[in-house]
């Protein structure tokens, strides 16, 4: 038996979205989509083992799920296995896409972008849907950049309510496979997340995620989050523990439009510390 392809649409009225919202997740890859003649779709089976990783419910704790679209899906197809840096946590169904409904596409984060930075800083871009984004940019800022940037969202349940997310997961990388960013053609990688909802640019230092599991968390205080909304340069001090090498103290950034470029200035320098203290 075939597996039934379902909607743009159809997503969005089983989730109770904006159809731009859902959108916006299949553009950034946060849903197992694909394109058909330019058109966004979704197997079923994908879609329930995606909504069941976002409740962090594992089968044996389902019954078979019952939808208006989907129609009865046995518990055994709802198997997703969480990855070792991301364990799932008990949830509610209803609860799973409240972390989904502040979401900018990814078009329209790249735009929001160059627009904080201001036309008199950004000589030349790549297009809008690239992803990653590439900037040339005039001092004091890091001239040649390669940024990869995401919605940063509160998740429910998955993660402490105290904080903001991002997901990581670069062009061409599938799940289950390990991914980095591109520091490649004498540009700089940035990690950058857009908290849409506050109106917040959060800067993580991406040197210090040179591997990763396909969407993979990374997090910031929502704390962080509210004192550069009130027009601070926040900061955050992160303890990683990588699987190899010692512990390293991240310093997380966190601003306002208006304060995007010297945060990006004061990123680098951070950047440079941390390297000569290596």
């Amino acid at each position: 038996m075939s597996d039934p392809v379902i909607t743009i649409r159809e997503i969005a009225s089983e989730l109770k979205l904006a159809e731009k919202t859902v959108y916006a997740m299949a553009s950034d890859g946060d849903l197992p989509a694909f394109k058909i003649r330019g058109q966004w779709r979704v197997r079923r089976s994908d879609f329930e083992a995606w909504l069941s990783r976002k409740a962090g419910l594992t089968p044996p704790l389902f019954a078979a799920v019952e939808s208006p679209i989907l129609g009865s899906v046995p518990p055994e197809d709802l198997l997703v296995l969480p990855t070792v840096e991301e364990p799932a946590h008990d949830s509610d169904l209803g609860r799973a896409v409240e972390d989904l409904t502040e979401r900018v596409p990814q078009e329209e984060l790249h735009r929001r972008l160059v627009r904080a930075l201001g036309s008199s800083n950004v000589r030349s871009h790549s297009p809008w849907d690239a992803k990653p984004f590439e900037m040339d940019l005039a001092p004091p800022l890091p001239q040649r950049v390669r940024v990869y940037m995401y919605n940063a969202t509160r998740p429910p349940g998955g993660r402490p309510l105290g904080e903001h997310k991002v997901q990581l997961i670069v062009p061409g990388q599938r799940r289950g496979h390990r991914g980095s960013f591109d520091n490649g053609d004498g540009r700089i990688a940035l990690l950058i997340g857009y908290a849409a909802e506050e109106d917040v640019y959060v800067l993580w230092d991406a040197g210090l995620y040179a591997d990763f599991a396909w969407s993979r968390n990374v997090q910031v205080k929502t704390e962080t989050i509210i004192q550069a909304s009130a027009g601070k340069l926040a900061t955050q001090e992160r303890q990683l523990r990588p699987l190899s090498g010692r512990p390293t103290i991240e310093i997380v950034l966190a601003v306002k439009p208006r304060s995007l470029g010297m945060a990006m200035v004061r990123r680098m320098e951070l950047t440079r510390e941390r390297l000569l203290r290596e």
